[in-house]
């Protein structure tokens, strides 16, 4: 077929990529293959435009957006104040660090581990800022509780954002007792120092992903594991924590970066799937919601802080399209994309009872429908504030005794951690759902399982849908049983959801 004579639709064009490199398959070498590839997205290209598609960059607004400062109240926790900035050195904590620098802290720590060198002596990188608030950068690892504790010792910090993580999705699933440690380990030596040595003030920046009920992937689930834990120091301890979940960081959006990378080469682009959507936000914003935090967040109870209005989502493969002409008009160059196909870390779908659509023109991905009872927007209008919902912290202690121990036997497979770190995510968001309010429960059931939005050709449940309906069904029953006359609690239950909505689940199941 000459897919150069006659014009296809989006649909059509998608289709002909993924026949001719079929996804999961290697990249494609034939001169012949190769040569389709760039006519068919140089096709694709043009049926975006005609949708009016590709005009500018897909982020524009996202870059021009700005979140309200609570100056004089961040001011006022920061005068005079040491501040430890745990992943200094990253795309955010480097601006934080610019930012306080203007804010009255008397004197700012930097650590990480970003040059792979073990240094407690404090050591400028090369990007060190020029400032007259002094900053020292220490090289260490948060694993390390001996060196963080002597960081600690030496200078006595007074606030602390603790930024450093592992942070890539698909590298999180490469490198599991890693990412493991990282994100739980070293958040547990965070808030172990911030109790010991007097820490005022400690906001902990998490991800949109941690607002899932459940999650197999391992980046998601050791950050909802940690927002856990800052929850559980809440209440249990003296230092007054805050969170906040971010999502897409444009300034070093890895997709973005992968793309550039490959335009600058020549090369052919690989795109994980169509119809997969992101929503994006600037670095500005992430540190006016890091200080935010700081100067709103209340002893004896987490609150967690996120940019309200995100915008429409972005589609991955308009941006790598919109960069693919861009090099085109500048070069002359036609460049090539096919589609990988999901991989380890990105594979999980949306699922629509996730989020509230009681409001949908206040729906947003960064916060559940469990979470939503709690919700308020800030004084500003630019910020959505809310707490983690309630959880068992005795079933959190023991599964995070069981990761250590899993992790500190380094003969334990990486496969096996991926197993306990999955049966703690399950046994936790259980009894997350066992305390929700049966309304809650259903509004998940009635909008996550919508017959409206199930594929026709979606003739069986997956593992992922299972699991949530899982935690559904035991969070219910559990709430069912404690009514006497269930009668008329089913007749409401009958009457709120539409029946094929009750029935799809276990359809599908079957």
């Amino acid at each position: 077929m000459n897919h150069s004579i006659s014009p296809l639709s989006k649909a059509a064009i998608i289709s002909a990529i993924q026949e001719l490199v079929p996804p999961g398959s290697p990249e494609p070498q034939e001169p012949e293959t190769i040569a389709t590839l760039q006519s068919l997205t140089a096709q694709l290209i043009k049926a975006y435009q005609a949708d009016g598609m590709l005009q500018g960059d897909p982020f524009a607004e996202v870059w021009q957006r700005n979140i309200y400062l609570y100056e004089a109240e961040v001011r006022e926790r920061l005068t005079r104040k040491t501040v430890l900035v745990t992943g200094g050195e990253g795309c955010v904590g480097g601006a934080l660090i610019q930012k306080l620098t203007g804010l009255g802290a008397k004197k700012i720590i930097s650590v990480d581990h970003a040059r792979k060198a073990r240094c407690l002596v404090s050591t400028e990188p090369e990007h060190a800022i020029a400032t007259e608030v002094p900053v020292v950068y220490y090289v260490a690892d948060i694993r390390n509780l001996i060196d963080l504790e002597a960081i600690f010792a030496a200078e006595r910090p007074e606030v602390v954002f603790h930024l450093a993580a592992q942070r890539l999705p698909w590298l999180a699933e490469k490198q599991i007792r890693e990412t493991v440690t990282t994100n739980i380990c070293g958040s547990q030596n965070i808030i172990q120092l911030c109790e010991r040595y007097g820490v005022k003030h400690c906001i902990y920046s998490s991800t949109g992903k941690g607002s899932r009920y459940y999650t197999a992937e391992v980046y998601a689930a050791t950050k909802k594991m940690t927002e856990w834990q800052f929850a559980k120091a809440s209440r249990e301890g003296h230092t007054c924590y805050g969170m906040v979940r971010f999502t897409h960081m444009l300034d070093n959006s890895s997709f973005c970066e992968y793309f550039d990378q490959k335009l600058q080469q020549d090369a052919i682009v690989k795109v994980h799937a169509p119809h997969r959507y992101v929503v994006g936000q600037n670095v500005g914003e992430a540190v006016h919601l890091l200080l935010n935090a700081l100067a709103l967040s209340q002893p004896d109870r987490l609150k967690f802080f996120l940019c309200r209005n995100l915008g429409w989502p972005v589609e991955t493969l308009e941006v790598a399209l919109h960069k693919i002409l861009q090099t085109s008009l500048q070069s002359g160059k036609k460049i090539p994309l096919y589609f990988q196909g999901l991989v380890a870390g990105y594979e999980e779908p949306f699922f629509r009872g996730q989020v509230d659509w009681s409001q949908p023109s206040e729906v947003n991905t960064l916060i559940n429908v469990i979470e939503c009872q709690w919700r308020s927007i800030d004084a500003s209008g630019d910020m959505i504030v809310s707490e983690i919902a309630p959880f068992s912290a005795s079933i959190l202690a023991k599964h995070l005794l069981l990761l250590r121990s899993l992790t500190d036997n380094l003969e334990t497979a990486e496969a096996d951690l991926r197993q306990g770190l999955g049966d703690a995510i399950k046994a936790i968001a259980t009894s997350t759902f066992q305390q929700a309010p049966p309304a809650r429960l259903l509004n998940i059931w009635k909008w996550g399982f919508d017959p409206r939005y199930w594929s026709s050709d979606n003739n069986q449940i997956d593992a992922y849908h299972q699991d949530l309906l899982d935690l559904l069904l035991s969070g219910l029953f559990r709430r069912l049983n404690k009514i006497e006359n269930l009668t008329p609690c089913v007749d409401a239950i009958t009457q709120y959801i539409d029946p094929e909505a009750l029935e799809l689940p276990f359809r599908l199941a079957a």
